[in-house]
């Protein structure tokens, strides 16, 4: 038997996994690759439908329901997968049901029951990767769940994959994702480089780190106020600097702060400037300073974490990301890459070739400042068109009111016939 190939897709919660494994699937199925995917996710039941039993009259609209839902499966899930465990194994919503436990917990006994059955799951495995196109070799996309204990304070999904590696023959490589937006934010940087050197000892696979949703980016930094340029986080070397940012006192987060204070400057305020050095001379600043630099040293002391950027709706950005993942788990060096002559894969070929990583930074900036700029021009246009909406209801208004003459003057009626015999 071959070895198999793929990849294990984690990351925290919102980092857009289950988008990743789709995008995924499809630019691997254009290639000529026989992708598959895993969900090993007890949280994602998008496929799931449960018809409700309220009445004894709707047994037959029931059964057809039941039979509709397991005809589609997991039809609802973005991508195709042969392997649901949510629909297969265990849930967390039936778990939660039936345990009482809270969204945490109940997942952490979902891998751990997964842990303990996992003999069960290599069997059907086994069997779906047999049946799925025999015809040419099977690729892995493996769905992980993104709680942040399972790879921090567990060792469960080291151990399933641990299981899988051997069992099935496995050729992995862990593709984590980290939102992009964490950029515009040091403290969710920080934690989320700390996360991901912490994920990749735990697991012990090669890994390749991206920062997804870089194609969003731009409406999280609609004013430019990343502290760095984005080769700063994509290299993660010197996280010191990120210090000063920290603080609630960079330039960062008082840079637009007072914007709208424009009668009264901060800076001229002598009671503001000793409150201010009070905080930074504080023993509680110092402290946190300290420990700030101890954690940003941590991540550069093992010197693993760098990121790819990743636009899940650019090829030539999936496809560096795709022959990065396929150098670390040598699919470039497998018979079924040789194999391979279509067109699509030469193409993939020469990505694969290309290093040049500074002008695709350059590239990706450059199309983060356009749609900057596009959101700006249309930010515009809706206030534009807000206050022409005002001025026209300002003008029916005035339309819809009677118009207000000024009172008429008193004038004092004197009768003909009076003035005649007056006369």
């Amino acid at each position: 038997m071959s070895p198999v190939y793929g990849q294990v897709v984690c990351g925290p919660p919102g980092s857009g996994k289950t988008t990743y494994c789709n995008g995924m699937q499809h630019y691997l199925e254009i290639l000529g690759r026989n992708a598959a995917v895993i969900n090993l996710d007890p949280a994602n039941e998008m496929g799931q439908f449960v018809p409700s039993s309220s009445t004894a009259g709707n047994t037959a609209t029931e059964e057809e329901d039941d039979e509709d839902t397991n005809d589609t499966g997991n039809s609802q899930l973005p991508y195709s997968a042969i392997f649901d465990v949510c629909e297969e194994v265990v849930n967390l919503s039936a778990v939660m049901e039936q345990t009482g436990l809270g969204p945490n917990g109940g997942l952490m006994f979902c891998m751990e029951y997964l842990e303990e059955h996992v003999e069960e799951i290599i069997g059907m495995l086994q069997q779906r990767i047999q049946e799925y196109k025999s015809t040419t070799p099977t690729y892995l996309i493996i769905d992980l769940p993104g709680q942040v204990e399972l790879y921090t304070h567990s060792t469960c999904v080291q151990h399933i994959l641990q299981r899988l590696v051997k069992s099935l023959d496995l050729r992995l490589t862990a593709v984590q994702l980290i939102d992009a937006h964490y950029c515009a934010d040091p403290h969710k940087f920080l934690s989320a480089a700390l996360l991901g050197t912490t994920t990749m000892i735990r697991l012990e696979l090669p890994t390749v780190n991206v920062l997804s949703k870089v194609d969003l980016l731009s409406q999280f930094d609609q004013d430019g106020d990343l502290p760095f340029g984005l080769e700063f986080f994509t290299e993660c070397h010197d996280l010191q600097r990120l210090v000063p940012f920290l603080d609630g006192m960079g330039t960062l987060d008082t840079a637009n702060q007072y914007d709208d204070l424009d009668e009264f400057d901060f800076a001229d305020d002598p009671d503001y400037q000793k409150a201010r050095q009070k905080t930074r001379t504080s023993k509680f600043r110092q402290k946190r300073d300290k420990l700030q630099r101890a954690l940003a040293d941590v991540v550069e002391d093992f010197g693993l974490l760098g990121f790819l950027p990743l636009d899940i709706t650019h090829a030539e950005s999936v496809g560096r990301v795709l022959a990065k993942i396929d150098k670390c788990n040598g699919y470039v060096f497998s018979t079924s890459s040789a194999t391979n002559n279509t067109k699509e894969d030469l193409f993939q070929c020469a990505i694969a070739n290309d290093d040049n990583d500074a002008h695709h930074l350059a590239d990706i900036q450059e199309r983060i400042q356009e749609q900057r700029e596009w959101l700006q021009e249309q930010d515009q246009l809706r206030q534009q068109l807000k206050q022409q909406e005002e001025l026209e209801r300002e003008q029916q208004q005035n339309e819809s009111q009677p118009p207000n003459f000024p009172p008429a003057a008193k004038v004092a009626y004197v009768h003909p016939k009076k003035n005649q015999k007056k006369s």
